[in-house]
């Protein structure tokens, strides 16, 4: 089908012309890339690539082709996901703790009721800062920004224990961080988070849900349409060399450019597959259309165009037929395509040679 054609295909009649093992690849993509997404793949190491590989792939592998209807696809799933990803998870405000213990750092918590941070360690001379920030992005349950971080320095060492009670924001979703300077201030090493909601209002709550979300679809879409044009523009580009190698004569039309035993592609003139040997069947009326410019391989008897330099079935290479050309010695030239055997030395000369350039002997041309 070519590009006009396609075009006046309605959008309705292309998804009417889809199968059911199409219908079930579309949905399973789609499911599939949905999945994956609530599960935070897109926020791992290329993980929105692999959803928005998915979500095109799979319909793509059973032949879902149009490039409307994969737009579609991608633009369904970005409304479908941000509802999920904001409203889905209007209860993810919950309290989060990840902490890392080792040999410095016995247990370290903090205590909402009070506001206390406590670092348990036998170490005392140990540079402690703790940094507190409001969440602003939600990404399908997971916070994935932060406002700007309110350090806190000077932790006090007694009995065993650091303390300190950070600045904390009231009436918002809070994350709390506790790590070591090192190097004089130069790195920090976090060991210590701490997220919890200090009464978080439900629109606050849904605009941090629709931020997140929408940070993570602008990944996964962005990908995805970058995928489907670059594939678009690709297909064209091939469509536009085959009509023109159809028009040349060089290609048979689609439906008869393939061998209907193996698939194998048939090229114009040939009469048997050279895969499977099956004989290749096209009607007269596209076998002349493409007779022109072609001739018959002396070695296996298929048509091959005129400018080919080697027979596609059987590899046998055509010279072209080269000019024999003499320069005599007074400055004459003889020249010719075709060549006769010189009577006195055998040897082959230009058909229109007046003598002998090799034994000198003179060629009279018959008088009428």
């Amino acid at each position: 089908m070519t590009d006009n054609a396609e075009s006046k295909v309605s959008l309705i009649e292309e998804f009417k012309g889809l199968t059911q093992k199409q219908w079930l690849a579309i949905l399973g993509g789609f499911a599939g890339a949905a999945v994956l997404t609530c599960l935070n793949l897109a926020l791992s190491f290329i993980g929105f690539l692999v959803i928005a590989v998915v979500l095109y792939m799979v319909p793509h592998m059973l032949g879902v082709a149009s490039p409307k209807i994969k737009a579609i696809i991608g633009a369904v799933f970005i409304v479908v996901m941000l509802l999920i990803g904001t409203f889905a998870y209007m209860g993810s405000a919950n309290v989060v703790e990840v902490k890392a213990t080792g040999s410095d750092i016995q247990d370290v918590y903090y205590n909402v009721e009070t506001g206390v941070m406590t670092v348990e360690s036998s170490k005392s001379d140990l540079d402690l800062k703790v940094e507190t920030a409001t969440v602003t992005m939600i990404s399908y349950g997971t916070a994935i920004n932060s406002s700007d971080f309110v350090y806190e320095t000077g932790m006090t060492y007694s009995d065993g224990k650091y303390t300190a009670t950070p600045q904390i924001v009231q009436n918002d979703y809070v994350v709390l961080f506790v790590g070591i300077s090192n190097d004089g201030g130069e790195t920090y090493e976090q060991f210590y988070r701490f997220q919890f909601d200090t009464g978080v209002s439900s629109s606050d709550m849904m605009q941090k849900n629709f931020m997140g979300a929408g940070y993570t679809m602008l990944l996964v879409g962005l990908m995805y349409f970058v995928m489907l044009i670059f594939s678009e523009i690709m297909r064209r580009s091939a469509r536009k060399a085959r009509d023109k190698m159809e028009a040349e004569g060089r290609l048979y039309p689609e439906g008869y450019s393939k061998c209907k035993e193996c698939g194998t592609m048939v090229l114009p003139g040939e009469i048997t597959c050279r895969k499977c040997g099956a004989p290749i069947e096209v009607p007269e009326d596209v076998k002349v259309l493409h007779k022109k410019d072609f001739f018959e391989c002396s070695e296996c008897g298929t048509e091959v165009p005129m400018d080919a330099k080697v027979c596609p079935k059987c590899g046998a290479k055509f010279d072209e037929e080269e000019e024999t050309v003499i320069q005599h010695a007074d400055g004459t030239v003889d020249s010719s395509n075709e060549t006769f055997e010189c009577s006195e030395c055998g040897k082959a000369v230009p058909a229109n040679a007046k003598r002998c350039p090799y034994c000198g002997a003179e060629f009279d041309e018959d008088e009428e």
